[in-house]
């Protein structure tokens, strides 16, 4: 059923402002008393003294037309909450101020609503413009362009390195990645001419647990996330190690450390660097000398592919940079210990809330609309973490929906989707104006979930459509 607090508190402000508009204040005999207006000072025009008072039934319109548009908006929700499972919540604010809410302290499962979260954790703990950084170190310096012994390439969590090759494969050629070629450019500009040894992958940053045991086995096999480790590249898939501009044609998860010294190897042979040896895993000798280093994208980027794209990897490979914030190697349980204990310090609603992972995959995930609408009223509809989200008809994983329709331009939102999660969470700007946070998550088998998210963006977009925003504010003194 549709709740609607803010209904009441309008009709009491209304009837308290009517009350307090035609008797008059109450002085403390309990008698009605008045105070007149003071003059207007020389030189100034009556109309700039005359400010409509607090207290004023000149006011009343605006509280009328607030109460009209939440009234029209609820009465648009109504036909789309009747179609869902009694598993579903929905919360929708304005600057704060509650406007429709169906079960919006009720903790269901998020899908990758969750990503909103982690997202925040991750500007918050590690910066917009913070970044990891990618080594090629040696146990002793190099010596006339040769280095006498293995090169050790030092994974720190990046989760966007990849080759052309991996990158042409997705529906947009402008994904942000960072190009792992870059780290060969930079040995072979060092100096380097031969390796005598081994390239070794090594991965000591994160622990070595691939997928979580909690996770569906789809989710492998249907490639949803690759092979977790702090040195990646092209996600952990294999195909693109021996050529790693070329399109793989059949690729599939693999043991990312090895991946990712081989596909050195390659780019380091392609670019003229002769290596003597081949892959190996290792851990770098401590007191290393660094021949060579590739600074990840900003935490920002990171965020905003993670967002856009709904990419899961990204979102795991984050959650453990957020879990070597304690010194030690990064684990998923480590990294959801930080998102959660950052909501707690934010001050924002966390009661049901489960932290299990960083993408929202694991199906024992909690949030509440409550606390969705929260964070994102914590960001801001006009903050960089909005600007990242995917927008209706246009980009991301909301580029395909709600085309053509009110909502197309207007809704920016994070989806959500499993087999038994449909979720949509952020922005919408309304026709009054008015910036809208919401959050809407259905759980439960339901087929129409997400056109009756789309739904939901139009009805948030068409809100107060008639309506005139300055409506909402003061009405000017008459003559």
């Amino acid at each position: 059923m549709l709740h609607r607090p803010f209904v009441a508190a309008v009709g009491a402000s209304a009837v308290l402002l009517l009350t307090s508009v035609f008797a008059g204040p109450v002085g403390a005999a309990g008698t009605t008393t008045t105070t007149a207006a003071p003059a207007a000072s020389a030189g100034s025009s009556a109309s700039s003294a005359a400010a409509t008072p607090v207290l004023s039934a000149r006011r009343l319109p605006g509280l009328l037309a607030g109460y009209r548009a939440d009234a029209q908006l609820q009465a648009a929700l109504q036909p789309i909450l009747s179609q869902v499972t009694p598993t579903t919540c929905l919360t929708v604010r304005a600057n704060g101020r509650p406007v429709a809410s169906s079960n919006g302290s009720l903790a269901v499962m998020p899908a990758s609503t969750e990503k909103l979260l982690t997202a925040i954790a991750v500007l918050d703990h590690l910066g917009a413009d913070g970044i990891v950084t990618t080594a090629a170190v040696s146990a002793s310096a190099p010596s006339g362009g040769v280095i006498d012994g293995d090169l050790y390439v030092v994974g720190a969590g990046d989760p966007l390195l990849a080759t052309t090759g991996y990158l042409s494969t997705f529906d947009e050629p402008n994904e942000p990645y960072n190009d792992y070629a870059a780290l060969a450019d930079n040995i072979k500009a060092a100096g380097i001419t031969q390796i005598r040894g081994n390239v070794v992958g090594d991965e000591s940053h994160f622990d070595d647990q691939r997928y979580l045991p909690s996770w569906p086995r789809r989710y492998i096999t249907q490639s949803e996330v690759g092979p977790l480790g702090s040195l990646m590249v092209n996600d952990g898939f294999t195909g693109l190690s021996a050529t790693p501009d070329v399109p793989a044609s059949l690729r599939h998860p693999g043991d990312p450390a090895p991946l990712a010294a081989e596909t050195l190897i390659s780019l380091l042979r392609s670019r003229g660097v002769r290596v003597d040896g081949s892959t190996s895993t290792g851990t770098a000798p401590s007191g290393a000398t660094t021949v060579a280093k590739l600074d990840s994208k900003p935490m920002s980027v990171n965020a905003k592919e993670m967002l856009q794209r709904s990419d899961n990897t990204t979102a795991e490979v984050l959650a453990k940079d957020l879990g070597t914030l304690n010194g030690s190697p990064g684990t998923t349980a480590g990294g959801a210990q930080v998102v959660q204990d950052t909501l707690a310090t934010l001050g924002l609603p966390t009661q049901g809330s489960v932290t299990i992972d960083g993408s929202g995959l694991d199906l024992g995930n909690r949030v509440t609309c409550d606390l969705l609408v929260a964070a994102l009223d914590h960001q801001g509809a006009h903050s960089a973490l909005a600007d990242d989200l995917p927008v209706a008809g246009k980009s991301g994983t909301l580029r395909k929906r709600m085309r053509g329709t009110a909502a197309e331009g207007k809704i920016r939102a994070k989806t959500g989707t499993l087999n038994d999660v449909g979720a949509l969470a952020g922005f919408a700007t309304a026709a009054s104006g008015q910036d809208l946070t919401f959050a809407f998550v259905i759980n439960g088998t339901l087929a129409s979930s997400q056109t009756l998210g789309d739904q939901l963006g139009v009805a948030l977009a068409q809100d107060g459509a008639g309506i005139a925003i300055d409506q909402l504010g003061p009405t000017p003194p008459g003559p």
